[in-house]
Parts: C-alpha cells; sequence; structure tokens
C-alpha cells in the first residue's frame, strides 16, 4: 500500500510559514565549533 505523500507531513516546518521560522532560527544557532568554544558539548551526530 503506497501513501499518498500530499496527505504525508514529515516535517519540522510543514508550512512555508514555519519553514522561514526555522531558518531563521537555524541562524541564530551557534556552530558546532562555537559550541566547543564555549566549554560546551554539542549534539551528537543522528
Amino acid at each position: 500500500m503506497k501513501a499518498d505523500l500530499d496527505a504525508t507531513t514529515n516535517s519540522m516546518a510543514p508550512t512555508e510559514e514555519e519553514m522561514i521560522k526555522l531558518g531563521e532560527d537555524m541562524e541564530n544557532m551557534d556552530t558546532n565549533a562555537e559550541v566547543i568554544e564555549k566549554g560546551l558539548v554539542p549534539d551528537p551526530a543522528q
């Protein structure tokens, strides 16, 4: 049985508005190098 792709929402940001907001949020996040410079431990690779 094949899933209907139009009916499936597997995204952190299912709408364009949410994608824009997520992009803005991600631009403000520290890189792993910046996190390490602060003496913190970055998230492990998924």
